[in-house]
């Protein structure tokens, strides 16, 4: 396996962590009644904030970008960074942490779905084995089998599923974006015009009379950098060496992050059938990296440097 490759899975390893230990973080947030849509206003500001003052002090180069390309990161912002978002979170403030990570764990499914239908990309024996294992993890490590679908709530199943959708529209429409321009620079304007989408919905006073206390405001930075600003990062630079399809499975190791996680902060049990699980995401990895295609497909890497 080249170096890139590995690189690039331990990158979606890293954002997976991050992003498994913030739901955590965030599901605490709403226990005590803080809105979805505030939060993700929250980290959405303050992560753009604190990345663009990192590149204009350390790397203008990267907020530079052409007046043709905006649209594009209009829909990246819009269509893609505030539906995941919402969706998300919204999902986690209305039925309990496992089975929502479960939910947007269907995500693998669409991807590889896509990338058949339309990128004409093989599905191997491999990948099928994969996908089953990464799928059956997820399910058994979050505790799924102990929730009886049919008697959560409606709504949040149906964000659940709709932030699936979403991530995956994101994770292959920002692809596309890694063949011109760097992962930072796709962060600080999809995220940049689902900040100013979200400002528009909510006043600016309302954060400034919000009376939040010391705690929160750790737990808001926490979220905004810890796991929004450099999981984000770590992603996009983990689908820069591997194709997205390869990254969403990987991705699945943060169900089994915020399964350990839960069990720890919350006092969730951890049961042996969601041990089991997390051992067949991991299995899942394993078997994604060395159940390579025989031709590997351009990255957009790739694709840059011979440019």
């Amino acid at each position: 396996m080249a170096h890139a490759e590995i690189r690039g899975y331990l990158y979606v390893l890293i954002a997976s962590t991050l992003w498994g230990v913030s739901s955590v973080v965030a599901k605490s947030l709403f226990n005590i009644g803080l809105p979805p849509i505030e939060l993700v206003l929250l980290r959405l500001t303050l992560a753009t904030l604190a990345l663009f003052l990192f590149l204009l002090l350390f790397d203008r180069e990267k907020i530079i970008v052409s007046l043709r390309d905006l649209p594009y990161f209009f829909i990246l912002g819009f269509a893609g960074v505030v539906g995941v978002q919402f969706t998300y979170y919204y999902t986690i403030s209305k039925i309990q942490v496992g089975p929502a990570i479960l939910l947007q764990y269907i995500q693998p499914v669409w991807v590889s779905l896509y990338a058949f239908l339309f990128q004409r990309e093989p599905i191997t024996k491999g990948k099928i084995a994969s996908l089953f294992l990464a799928v059956l993890g997820c399910y058994f490590v979050v505790g799924g089998y102990q929730f009886d679908l049919l008697r959560l709530n409606k709504i949040g199943i149906m964000s659940g599923v709709a932030s699936s959708l979403f991530f995956t529209f994101y994770a292959l429409y920002g692809e596309k974006g890694l063949k011109k321009y760097d992962g930072w620079t796709l962060i600080l304007y999809g995220f940049g015009f689902a900040t100013v989408f979200y400002w528009i919905i909510i006043s600016p006073m309302k954060f400034i009379t919000g009376g939040y206390t010391l705690k929160m405001w750790i737990a808001f930075i926490y979220i905004g950098i810890f796991a929004t600003l450099l999981p984000f990062g770590f992603y996009f630079k983990g689908i820069e060496r591997v194709r997205a399809t390869r990254a969403s499975i990987t991705a699945t190791w943060e169900p089994v992050v915020a399964g350990f996680t839960a069990y720890i902060v919350l006092g969730e049990v951890l049961y042996p059938l969601q041990i089991l699980g997390g051992i067949g995401v991991i299995a899942a990895v394993i078997l994604l990296q060395i159940g390579r295609e025989k031709v590997a497909p351009f990255t957009p890497l790739e694709i840059r440097e011979k440019e």
